[in-house]
């Protein structure tokens, strides 16, 4: 005995195109190390993307996250800085890892 077809099929590669959206979902915003240059108090003042170095214009807004001390310490130094082609992006400072991520891009 064979097992009813169902009613609607799916057209062939719409299984893996949905997975694959899925997965591109899942990794969205997802934080990427970056090379970033200080000035003597710690402050960004540019960072290498995509092969070019962009100068910081200036820093729009700053905060800090420590949470879950009590698993796995996250300490996080954040920075809104304007690049001098006029965008915006979010990096963090791992205080416990002492690296620089890009948030967005």
């Amino acid at each position: 005995m064979t097992s009813p077809q169902p009613l609607l099929a799916e057209a062939p590669g719409a299984r893996e195109r949905r997975e694959s959206r899925a997965r591109q979902l899942l990794t969205l915003n997802q934080p990427r190390p970056v090379r970033v240059v200080t000035d003597p108090l710690g402050r960004p003042t540019a960072l290498h993307l995509r092969g070019r170095v962009r100068r910081v214009d200036h820093i729009r807004e700053e905060w800090r996250i420590d949470d879950e001390w009590w698993r796995t310490p996250i300490s996080r130094k954040y920075l809104r800085v304007v690049l001098d082609s006029g965008r915006l992006v979010t990096l963090y400072l791992d205080l416990e890892e002492k690296r620089w991520y890009l948030q967005d891009a």
